[in-house]
């Protein structure tokens, strides 16, 4: 009942059906992702968040990670994340994630973006944004490249790692509740 009122309150305001929503809670604050968004806890106390059909072609299914404390000690060459460098916690050469018949490429020097942005109130979390380029087995270009987008909290003890550019991703973090 309440889920049908909240539905019809957002289409006679807007003119267009709310999404349905479930919360999701991980190292002290609570997000809101759609009901369709699948959730699973990963090997080292993170979670993953699949937000649509997995491909036979990709390394993983399109979504997101949530990591803690045991996420930043492994994220960079198998050590401790650091903020100028894309998320590659493997100490080798690693899939391309996009294509798996390819190798991730040479990580570029300068990230495309960066800024503080704001992961619910009070919280802030340094964003960056790479633009990763994947080769062939010989080293050569390949025709896939992909976006990895990570919100740190250094504080917080937490990495939000988006290696699909997930859709509406950056907002549903803005609106993350704190306890």
């Amino acid at each position: 009942m309440l889920m049908t009122l909240t539905l019809s309150a957002a289409l006679v305001l807007t003119g267009t059906p709310a999404q349905a929503t479930k919360p999701v809670s991980f190292q002290g604050f609570t997000i809101q992702i759609p009901v369709s968004w699948k959730v699973k806890k990963d090997p080292i106390g993170g979670l993953d968040v699949v937000t649509g059909a997995c491909s036979k072609r990709a390394t993983e299914c399109p979504g997101f990670s949530l990591g803690g404390p045991r996420a930043i000690a492994y994220a960079s060459e198998g050590g401790t994340y650091r903020p100028g460098q894309p998320y590659h916690p493997s100490t080798g050469v690693v899939e391309c994630v996009p294509d798996r018949r390819y190798w991730e490429g040479v990580q570029p020097v300068r990230p495309a973006r960066t800024a503080t942005v704001q992961v619910g109130a009070g919280h802030q979390a340094r964003f960056t944004e790479w633009k990763l380029g994947c080769q062939t087995k010989t080293s050569k270009p390949a025709p896939v490249s992909f976006t990895q987008r990570i919100w740190y909290l250094r504080k917080e003890k937490v990495l939000v790692v988006d290696q699909w550019k997930t859709p509406g991703l950056g907002n549903i973090l803005a609106k993350a509740v704190w306890k």
